[in-house]
């Protein structure tokens, strides 16, 4: 059974492991960041939307700060974050096609320009959504609900939980988790266990963050959702067994 490591925070990291098992894989959950929840106060004035562009604003966000929000159509990126944006009480909810930019392009299409926007987020986050929605002429105001923090690890803990042998697939999905594998993966003591490790990144801005790795091992998903993750871990296992 191929090892994959899964670097992704909690809760993620747990049902990506889960799906690994599904497909034959044995999963080693080592998350490189965590997401906890940061103090907010309830935004004034009026919104025309709610936008949010990952779950955990949903996980994160209190009670008192969507509460007054809830009749407002809502635009999320991705079915998992539309999940969650129901599970919250959001009745109107819309999904984007693919990322970010491709959110601000549905907003942009179904609003009027100048419509205010509350978007929901992360203080760690991509400029991509915000630019894209200056270019369709959207005004919007972002409410920090949470922060990406790095998890530490004791080098006893690392020499132990890498004690099984080599790692066969790394997954990827954020660049700041990219650059933290990359400081993993320059340890000594640990650094022969990814000798030969396929990378597979969420989007081309999560591989570019691996410098100095042979580009040969590293793979880009064709869309920034776990899915085409997915699709390209199937695509390197049926190739691994044919060339056996």
């Amino acid at each position: 059974m191929k090892t994959v490591l899964v670097t992704r925070p909690q809760p993620g990291a747990t049902k990506t492991a889960d799906r690994l098992l599904g497909h034959g894989f044995l999963p080693l959950v080592l998350p490189l960041t965590k997401i906890v929840p940061l103090p907010v106060t309830t935004p004034r004035g009026k919104f025309d939307a709610v936008a949010v562009t990952s779950a955990n604003a949903f996980r994160q966000a209190p009670d008192q700060v969507l509460q007054p929000f809830l009749a407002l159509p809502c635009f999320v990126v991705g079915e998992a974050t539309a999940a969650a944006a129901r599970a919250r009480g959001f009745e109107t909810v819309t999904t984007g096609d693919r990322d970010g930019a491709s959110l601000a392009q549905t907003i942009g299409e179904e609003l009027c320009a100048g419509a205010r926007i509350l978007y929901v987020t992360g203080r760690v986050r991509t400029p991509d959504f915000e630019h894209a929605l200056r270019t369709w002429g959207m005004q919007f105001e972002p409410v920090m609900a949470y922060d990406t923090v790095l998890v530490s690890y004791t080098t006893e803990f690392l020499l132990e939980f890498f004690s099984k042998g080599e790692i066969d697939y790394c997954l990827l999905y954020s660049r700041w988790g990219a650059e933290e594998f990359l400081r993993l993966r320059g340890q000594g003591k640990i650094a022969h266990h990814f000798d030969n490790t396929s990378i597979f990144c969420l989007s081309p801005r999560v591989a570019n963050a691996l410098t100095g790795v042979d580009q040969a091992l590293i793979h880009v998903a064709n869309s920034p959702i776990e899915d085409a993750l997915f699709d390209l871990l199937q695509q390197a296992e049926d190739a691994s067994r044919s060339s056996q």
